[in-house]
């Protein structure tokens, strides 16, 4: 049955919608590379004009690049570690634990409390998955992980903290290595230039809410100067070669941003426990 569910102009339940509508086209398109067939699935039970959420071509491959590498870094630190505590900061819609998902880890979605209850009424409960419902800047919710010392965990956030004050990503990462020694923390970021053209495009929707402060411009630098728990950064600088399916323009463009540091996706390594 579809969810009849009401989204007011520039709330946060509509911005859940443009990476949502972003991951569908992008399968859609390139369906050998990006898997997120939940997507539609979703979209079908909600009651919203989706039209709306079109953003173009080149912010739907985005938002199906962001899920796609994620799951990618997930895979490889879960083929380390099977059981570990996979922890998605600021979760959405994420659809991204059905493609991680090795049948051991455990897996903690993140968000405000109206986003999981608007999660809740799409998703099917699993007894690995915890949903806490709470601003991912009260670190309270680190105590509710269920972490117990030698744990190995996985954080992850995808176009997320660009919507932080850089105090509050300081903080994040300087708490995430002191709670989770040994932790592995992917994100995105992109650098001021990158993300004021980002903002026009949300602009372009209507959705002022949803317009982002965060950029860095040397995230490797930055990132080690935030706390001195982060033990190494590792910066993606090129597409795998399985991206080789996308259009030259769209390879071209992408390795270039990634170079450049316009556009980064990091893997943040913190320090074991002493």
């Amino acid at each position: 049955m579809k969810e009849n569910v009401t989204i007011e102009k520039g709330t946060v339940q509509e911005t859940l919608m443009l990476p949502l509508y972003g991951r569908y086209m992008a399968n859609q398109r390139y369906p050998q590379l990006f898997k997120d067939v939940a997507a539609k699935k979703i979209i079908d039970r909600i009651d919203y004009n989706i039209g709306k959420a079109d953003m173009g071509k080149g912010p739907q491959i985005v938002y199906g690049l962001r899920q796609d590498l994620t799951a990618r870094s997930a895979l490889r630190f879960l083929e380390k570690y099977p059981d570990a505590i996979v922890v998605n900061i600021g979760c959405g819609l994420d659809t991204i634990f059905s493609h991680i998902d090795n049948g051991k880890c455990r897996f903690v979605n993140i968000d405000f409390p109206e986003v999981i209850q608007f999660r809740q009424k799409l998703f099917d409960s699993n007894d690995r998955i915890t949903d806490i419902g709470m601003d991912a800047n009260n670190l309270e919710w680190m105590d509710r992980v269920g972490y117990q010392e030698g744990d190995h965990v996985f954080l992850m956030s995808c176009g997320v903290l660009m919507y932080f004050q850089r105090p509050q990503v300081k903080k994040l990462i300087d708490e995430i290595g002191k709670r989770f020694p040994g932790a592995v923390f992917c994100f995105d970021y992109e650098n001021a230039r990158m993300l004021a053209r980002s903002n026009r495009a949300v602009r372009k929707t209507g959705n002022n809410g949803a317009l982002m402060p965060f950029s860095m411009e040397d995230g490797e630098k930055e990132i080690k100067e935030f706390s001195d728990t982060v033990d190494y950064v590792i910066p993606l600088k090129a597409l795998p070669k399985e991206y080789d399916v996308l259009p030259f323009i769209y390879r071209t463009y992408f390795n270039r941003v990634l170079r450049s540091g316009a556009m980064v996706l990091v893997d943040v390594k913190f320090k074991e426990a002493v």
